[in-house]
């Protein structure tokens, strides 16, 4: 098997020289930057060169930005999901034909769907990424990547094209037991075949997690798993260390990610800073007014990418939170994403309006690991209801009110409400911390 996998590394080199490299390109773009202090003048300059030409590409092909031809990267607007779903051919360049573009589709953190488009040669940076940051956990192009997601129309790839690319889809649909074990079943065989590398949600890990705690499942023998990768949504450490203890010991990475742009950042020494992807994107922390905000300070998260010239995607706001601050990562001193938390929406506040990571909320639930699911709810300004998914002997109600009004603030009236199961959402996420309530 690793012969099969080594003549598929040389294989795929080979068709990207034989279309003029522009795979290893970007690879070789991706780590020369990478190893790199983020203050080292030829970032600056990169950077520069690349947004000079993305702004006079899209300013001439692309109605909604083409009076802005002139105008420096600050004055450029910050847009969201919405504007674009709303205006979509105005986002659209004319330079492409629509039909010949690589079409990207995600349902969004509350179901909605949203669908952009990616020349190929922005595809073609993705497939760096990819590559290069899921190298940096041990795994090697050729091996096996198995992706534990819930599998729907919009995702699912068939029997043949999965054998190809050498990609494994192990459906997540039920994390009950019965699901995970199932699940479990999948990857031991996959393993089978040779040395493979998973990713998945981070909300499916502590599931996975969960039912290794409960099960007191400390090992399952499998030999063959590279690394694991998170995405998309919190790997909490907990999870982390008991994912990495069962598998073997292996690697475990949380990355920062999403379907209209590509790899944005992973963490790498430091759990949850996410090192930035300085190759292909500019990110920016602003506050809900726009400004930028000074190292450290909690704003939106707003990212434009440098290569996507079908669909610009230039100050776009990710919907999610997070600071910029400089850490020092295997002797570098990188700009990284830190005190990531999430949606935007899933930010609450306490009873004196003052904003609350969710990370917080998290923390204190660990006191009570009779807690299968919880999901808090902020209702109004001072009211919040807190599900729990727990079985008919626990009685620390009023004690996890208390221990919550420590963090949301005395005045804070916090109603428990017991469920069966906190529900996924479309995508197959689990929102743990939802704000009904605008300040």
């Amino acid at each position: 098997m690793k012969f099969i996998s080594y003549m598929r590394n040389k294989a795929f080199w080979f068709m990207d020289f034989l279309k003029g490299s522009h795979v290893r390109s970007a690879y070789n773009d991706i780590k020369k930057i990478d190893e790199m202090d983020s203050d080292d003048l030829f970032i600056k300059n990169y950077q520069e060169e690349a947004w000079l030409k993305l702004r006079e590409k899209v300013c001439l092909k692309t109605k909604a930005y083409a009076k802005y031809i002139d105008c420096d990267f600050s004055n450029f607007p910050i847009i969201s999901k919405q504007d674009i779903r709303q205006s979509q051919e105005e986002y659209l360049s004319s330079e492409y034909e629509k039909e010949k573009l690589v079409q990207m589709s995600t349902s969004g953190s509350t179901g909605t769907p949203f669908v952009c488009y990616q020349n190929v040669g922005k595809k073609r940076k993705v497939n760096a990424e990819i590559i290069y940051y899921s190298e940096k956990v041990g795994y090697k192009l050729g091996e096996n990547l198995s992706y534990i997601r819930t599998v729907v129309k919009q995702n699912k790839k068939s029997r043949f094209k999965q054998f190809i690319q050498n990609q494994t889809l192990i459906n997540c649909g039920h994390l009950n037991d019965l699901g995970i074990e199932g699940i479990l079943d999948k990857i031991r065989f996959q393993s089978k075949k040779g040395p493979m590398t998973l990713l998945a949600y981070g909300s499916t890990y502590t599931a996975l997690k969960d039912y290794f705690t409960k099960k007191s499942i400390t090992g399952l023998g499998i030999n063959n798993i590279s690394g694991v990768i998170s995405g998309s949504d919190m790997l909490f450490d907990e999870t982390r260390g008991v994912i990495s203890a069962v598998l073997g010991n292996v690697p475990v990475v949380s990355r920062y990610s999403n379907e209209e742009n590509g790899v944005l950042g992973q963490d790498e020494g430091i759990n949850n800073v996410f090192t930035i992807n300085e190759a292909n994107y500019i990110i920016e922390i602003v506050d809900e007014e726009g400004n930028p905000v000074e190292n450290g300070v909690v704003g939106r998260i707003v990212v434009t990418d440098l290569f996507n010239y079908a669909m610009p995607m230039i100050r776009y706001d990710t919907g999610d939170v997070g600071a910029i601050d400089v850490f020092n990562i295997n002797g570098r001193n990188k700009k990284c994403i830190c005190q990531f938390s999430g949606r935007r929406v899933d930010v609450i506040y306490d009873a004196e309006g003052n904003a609350l990571s969710p990370h917080t909320i998290t923390n204190y639930m660990w006191d009570f690991p009779d807690i299968i699911q919880f999901q808090l709810i902020q209702k109004k300004q001072y009211q919040y209801t807190l599900r729990i998914n727990v079985d008919n002997n626990f009685n620390r109600e009023a004690e996890l009110v208390t221990v919550l009004q420590e963090v949301l603030g005395k005045r804070s009236q916090i109603d428990i409400e017991r469920v069966n199961e906190i529900p996924v959402l479309q995508s197959g996420k689990r929102r743990y911390i939802v704000n009904e309530w605008k300040k």
